[in-house]
């Protein structure tokens, strides 16, 4: 009986853990969907609030801005509240945000509704990693890389329905609305599914001065984030304006450059077991070189679309994994990586604008494929990749 009772106990903990792994690859999903409905959806907020590049990378500078602030003013909250009641009032924010960036009516408007953005989204990324960390630690299994994922397929299912609803006309205020909607029942349902007792993954509410590896790992995250935010940011008018698709047919690239990495942050963890985290980065790193430079001088839908899918694959994995190797190092040091990324966000979105200002967005792509070498060259010399 006694050994009935310990079987039944550890199927309802198994039972239990892949609930709250499923829930927290739900919330994921919905930071993923919320940052792709406003990318997918650039060139239409872009032409409502009447903006050109300069004034879209001063809006984009504000999502950067609440994004750093909100850091540690999240470890704080989840010091105090937990990750699970942090994350769902961030989770919250994260769903109504789109709101009045859909009904900004010029970019001071949409600045401020950037800030709203990025603070909830960045609050929400550091509270969720916190759950995917206490996750790791309680189950005995690596799966940072399969939860990134997620934010993949959430990426890939807003770049999608951005693209059907800008092909068939669909306004942003209207698609923005349908969207809100969805991410708050899929917060709801999710919570329920992630326990009560999972305690913060931040022990304490300041930051600690961090060793010079971990710091490395910071540059490297710092350059990362440069490179994904300007693609995301700058992919829909590179598309539209560049390649001259138009609006209807501009959030193709953001789906392609979505459905790359969801490929490969779903085989991320098989591959960094076989080959090595720097093994994989600063190939992949390489990879996305060449594939922003064929996009650039292809200057055709389709073979400009193979170049941004391997720009995609090439960078998808840098984040999971520096993410998953601080996550184990302590919390303090995915804390800070996760900081410096927000600070490369913050001052490369206006200096990007200023870029496609004076040299078009292929001089913005190019400064692209100049970063991403660089932090090919950091990935390779970073002994604590080399070590994991």
């Amino acid at each position: 009986m006694t050994l009935s009772k310990t079987t039944q106990t550890h199927q309802d903990n198994r039972k239990s853990l892949r609930f709250e792994f499923i829930a927290i690859c739900a919330v994921f999903f919905v930071l993923g969907f919320n940052f792709s409905t406003w990318a997918s959806r650039i060139p239409a907020i872009r032409d409502s609030a009447l903006l050109i590049p300069a004034t879209l990378g001063y809006a984009l500078l504000a999502r950067g801005i609440g994004s750093v602030i909100m850091m540690p003013v999240t470890a704080w909250l989840v010091n105090v509240l937990g990750a699970r009641k942090t994350a769902l009032i961030f989770g919250w924010v994260v769903g109504l945000s789109l709101l009045p960036i859909a009904f900004s009516p010029s970019w001071v408007a949409l600045a401020a509704s950037m800030v709203i953005m990025g603070a909830s989204g960045g609050g929400f990324n550091l509270a969720i990693n916190a759950l995917g960390a206490s996750y790791e630690k309680r189950s005995g299994m690596p799966r940072m890389s399969t939860i990134h994922s997620w934010f993949g397929v959430g990426n890939l299912s807003g770049a999608v329905l951005g693209t059907l609803a800008a092909g068939i006309l669909i306004s942003a205020k209207i698609h923005m609305i349908v969207i809100t909607f969805v991410m708050i029942l899929v917060v709801i349902i999710a919570f329920r599914f992630i326990p009560k007792e999972v305690k913060a993954a931040i022990r304490k509410p300041g930051l600690e001065w961090p060793d010079r590896p971990v710091l490395w790992l910071g540059a490297i995250i710092f350059m990362a984030a440069c490179t994904e935010a300007s693609i995301m940011n700058w992919v829909a008018l590179f598309y539209s304006d560049y390649l001259n698709t138009g609006e209807g047919l501009a959030a193709i690239g953001y789906t392609t450059y979505a459905v790359a990495l969801l490929m490969m942050r779903f085989t991320g963890d098989r591959l960094r077991a076989k080959f090595g985290s720097r093994n994989i980065i600063t190939p992949g790193l390489l990879i996305a070189v060449a594939g922003i430079l064929l996009a650039i001088f292809a200057q055709q839908l389709w073979i400009s679309s193979v170049g941004i899918f391997a720009m995609g694959a090439g960078v998808a994995l840098t984040f999971p994994f520096i993410f998953s190797i601080t996550g184990k190092i302590s919390p303090n040091a995915l804390a800070t990586v996760m900081i410096m990324g927000g600070v490369g966000e913050l001052i490369s979105q206006p200096i990007m604008g200023v870029i496609v200002q004076h040299h078009q967005l292929d001089g913005g792509f190019y400064t692209i494929a100049g970063i991403v070498l660089l932090t090919s060259l950091m990935a390779w010399n970073s002994r604590l990749l080399k070590e994991n």
